[in-house]
């Protein structure tokens, strides 16, 4: 009888051992669980995008005929557009251009002066290039339109006018720099060849032009331009 007792005696030491443990781990504050940090990657700077903006420059025209040749000088500026997409460090791109010019030349012509304009430059090229992070350089091809203005008078009220659309083609080479995300500045050169034209000059005031011969024409130019780029980092 007396070990039947002491056996209830475990048990019921057993079960009130438990309900304790119980009652006294229900009371205990719940671990506290961290999500693991969200990793973000670190944004890459990409040439790809579309961009427009501003350039000024300075051009050099060469006008040459019949064995003599004449330099016009002068200033430009103008926007230019265009789209990159990287490939690796390699930029393939269409960019076009547009320059109001005052690239002219000025000789005396008897009491008077004779001067030769190009007006205008405008190009549409495909360029190709490569990357160093913010860094870009590249070369540039394609086709170049311009237009020569000739304006002469005697002095005497004798005028002769003429004006001339060329078209040829651009080879061009530069250095680009993102200095911020979204903006750019760069440095190029351009070499446009243009095809041989003959000028048809109408004359007042009794100045006449004795015939014209074919006048050709080739330009350099190098300008800088700052680009605002609709691009610039991706994830």
């Amino acid at each position: 009888m007396r070990r039947s007792t002491t056996v209830w005696s475990a048990v019921a030491s057993v079960l009130f051992l438990s309900v304790c443990s119980s009652a006294f781990a229900a009371d205990l504050p719940r671990p506290a669980y961290k999500a693991p940090p969200l990793l973000t990657p670190a944004p890459v700077f990409t040439w790809t995008g579309f961009y427009i903006g501003p350039h000024v420059g300075y051009g050099w025209s060469r006008f040459s005929g019949d064995g003599d040749s004449r330099t016009a000088k002068g200033f430009l500026g103008g926007v230019q557009a265009g789209y990159n997409y990287q490939i690796g460090q390699v930029v393939v791109g269409v960019e076009g251009e547009y320059s109001f010019a005052d690239v002219k030349y000025d000789t005396p012509l008897f009491g008077g002066t004779l001067t030769l304009k190009n007006d205008y430059f405008a190009t549409a090229a495909a360029r190709l290039g490569y990357a160093f992070d913010r860094s870009l350089i590249y070369a540039k091809l394609g086709a170049a339109w311009t237009r020569d203005k000739w304006d002469a008078n005697d002095g005497a009220g004798g005028t002769a006018t003429a004006t001339s659309n060329r078209m040829g083609w651009v080879l061009g080479a530069g250095y680009e720099y993102a200095f911020w995300d979204n903006f750019s500045v760069k440095l190029e050169y351009d070499y446009m060849k243009f095809g041989s034209v003959s000028p048809t000059f109408a004359t007042a005031g009794g100045l006449t032009v004795e015939g014209s011969g074919d006048v050709k024409l080739d330009t350099q130019v190098i300008k800088v331009g700052l680009n605002y780029r609709f691009g610039g980092l991706a994830f």
